[in-house]
């Protein structure tokens, strides 16, 4: 291997490290409480410097694009991979609520950040969007009862399986998870089997 090979090979993975540490630090942030964490803040986190972001990402919509992709993967596996999805109607409907609970719980911070940081950024609101439609296809294959119901109906289902239903229900209102669950389930049980 030649010097210039070396050379090129180690500031690729120095270019590399920067860019996993800095969207390492924007997790660490938002999970602090920061949900809309500057370059600035994130950059000093990582311990790089500012024109360091800058020449790994063109903009705040690229970088966001980046963390989408690093933790896209874990987010949907607690949705679309985890449950018992078979059986009556009630055990489905305790296991979705718990699923969906749990998720929300474990995706919170992340959840509330890309919320409060979509209506500035097209990456996010695009992906906010595609994430519902992933969301609510979900909720139907595992609850096939909600597309047999009209129109307003399913909206309903949907939102009480949203975690905008979570968030008030745990953050505003005070619930604890089992006290949210409890909440949900019985919502979607009066909905699901009246």
């Amino acid at each position: 291997m030649s010097a210039v090979t070396q050379l090129s090979d180690g500031r690729r993975l120095r270019s590399e490290r920067s860019r996993k540490a800095m969207i390492n630090a924007a997790l660490i942030l938002i999970e602090e409480g920061n949900f809309a964490p500057t370059a600035k803040q994130i950059s000093a986190r990582a311990g790089v410097g500012i024109r360091s972001f800058f020449r790994q990402f063109e903009d705040m919509d690229q970088f966001f694009a980046a963390v989408d992709e690093h933790t896209v993967g874990s987010f949907w596996e607690s949705f679309l991979h985890e449950g018992d999805r078979e059986g009556e109607l009630t055990e489905r409907l305790d296991s979705i609520v718990t699923t969906y609970g749990k998720a929300f719980e474990e995706h919170r911070s992340l959840l509330l950040a890309t919320k409060s940081l979509r209506w500035s950024s097209r990456v996010l609101k695009e992906n906010y969007e595609r994430y519902q439609q992933i969301s609510r296809a979900n909720k139907e294959r595992w609850l096939p009862e909600i597309s047999q119901l009209v129109l307003d109906e399913r909206e309903l289902a949907d939102a009480y399986l949203s975690f905008e239903m979570w968030h008030r229900l745990r953050d505003i209102q005070g619930l604890s998870c089992s006290a949210a669950q409890a909440v949900i389930l019985k919502a979607l049980t009066r909905l699901l089997n009246p």
